[in-house]
């Protein structure tokens, strides 16, 4: 893989356009739960048929979801400028391509919606916050720093955008 070529524009880009996909999926099921909740077929019809209360549970749990991808949106796009610019380091904004056993993959530490697998111009990019594990191994290291991964596998940071 050739880091190199993957623009952060495109990274940032591609995970805006996700983000809104899963939010408009969580409205979409928090009013699909609630339209059920309220139906007149989810009434009670005993003291133990608790398919409505489920269902207004099932909304509120997808409003909640709807409202953290919503917030990760807003935080994003507030850094926005931040997160594009160069790093030599990697912190918040870096785009780092990690060699770990023989394996490359390539990160891009976000302030919010960690764990988020891209596809960049047929490159796979991983979203990480600062308080994921993986982040917590490279944070602050530069281009050819090694590190050593909690499973005991030895590292190294390949290149940081």
């Amino acid at each position: 893989m050739d880091s190199d070529s993957i623009d952060k524009v495109a990274v940032l880009n591609a995970l805006m356009k996700r983000l809104t996909e899963e939010l408009d999926e969580a409205i979409a099921a928090s009013r699909d739960a609630a339209a059920y909740a309220t139906n007149e077929e989810s009434r009670a019809e005993s003291k133990w048929d608790t398919q409505g209360l489920e269902a207004s549970y099932l909304a509120a749990g997808q409003a909640g979801q709807a409202r953290e991808w919503a917030q990760a949106m807003q935080t994003i796009r507030a850094q926005r400028e931040s997160l594009l610019a160069k790093k030599e380091r990697v912190l918040l904004g870096a785009l780092v391509e990690c060699e770990v056993d023989g394996e490359t993959d390539c990160y891009f530490i976000t302030p919010a919606a960690g764990g988020q697998d891209l596809s960049i111009e047929g490159h796979p990019v991983t979203t990480i916050t600062m308080q994921s594990p993986m982040a917590q191994k490279i944070q602050n290291r530069k281009e050819g720093d090694s590190f050593i991964l909690s499973n005991g596998l030895k590292g190294m940071i390949k290149r940081i955008r």
